[in-house]
């Protein structure tokens, strides 16, 4: 394979699986804790950040790690709710049938014999970036209140406020890697009071509010999802 193109293939990858690994060294310290509870499910690798381990109150046995990827954030069910906002998972947005990782196994072999200067592969990314930006949503939890925890790529800067995003599941999506599939991106709109520091734009936020399938463009990427009026909390 070329050494270009194995680099955008690398970038393809992390975007159709919703993966960190291409933007891990550009996370922030005060980045979400690497080290998971055992209950949870094993993100070490998917967490952004290279921060020490936060020390767990009940145990301090790492979840195992495995070579299957893993999620991005952890495992939703481990954090505590107070209201009636549903806590949900990044897989929650795609319905049950669909598979990101077909898409780049359909062009791998392809790209695999072509060199990032070829006209040929330039039309093979767009091919695969407009498959993604046309991935199917889950109409199931439109109109649903839930509480998501992800990254923001920022859209709106009021007076040093971001107040209009793209929540995103990895750090750097849509600025230093290809943008999500659509049903991975967000549009989000903050409420009164709820905008984001510019200054903290590169840390993990939980993102509260009511969703709809609602499909847009931006400069930065394609959204399936809107949420407005959110309530925002650091994650």
């Amino acid at each position: 394979m070329k050494t270009t193109t194995r680099l955008s293939l690398v970038m393809l990858t992390a975007s159709t699986l919703a993966l960190t690994s291409a933007c891990d060294s550009q996370a922030p310290e005060a980045a979400p804790p690497a080290q998971a509870p055992a209950a949870t499910r094993a993100v070490e690798t998917a967490q952004p950040g290279s921060s020490p381990a936060v020390p767990q109150a009940e145990t301090a046995t790492p979840a195992p790690t495995t070579s299957k990827p893993a999620d991005p954030l952890p495992t939703i069910s481990s954090a505590s709710s107070n209201d009636d906002y549903q806590e949900i998972e990044w897989d929650n947005l795609m319905p049950a049938e669909y598979h990101p990782q077909v898409i780049l196994e359909k062009y791998q072999k392809e790209l695999e014999e072509l060199d990032d200067s070829d006209p040929r592969a330039m039309q093979v990314y767009g091919n695969i970036q407009a498959e993604l930006d046309n991935a199917p949503v889950n109409a199931a939890i439109d109109g649903k209140k839930i509480k998501l925890p992800g990254f923001i790529a920022p859209l709106e800067n009021d007076n040093g406020q971001v107040t209009e995003f793209l929540l995103v599941p990895y750090f750097g999506a849509c600025i230093h890697v290809p943008p999500p599939p659509v049903n991975q991106t967000v549009m989000v709109t903050t409420g009164p009071g709820q905008g984001i520091s510019a200054e903290q734009a590169d840390l993990a936020y939980w993102v509260k509010g009511v969703i709809k399938v609602d499909r847009e463009s931006t400069d930065l990427g394609s959204a399936g999802y809107r949420i407005e009026q959110a309530d925002i909390e650091l994650f």
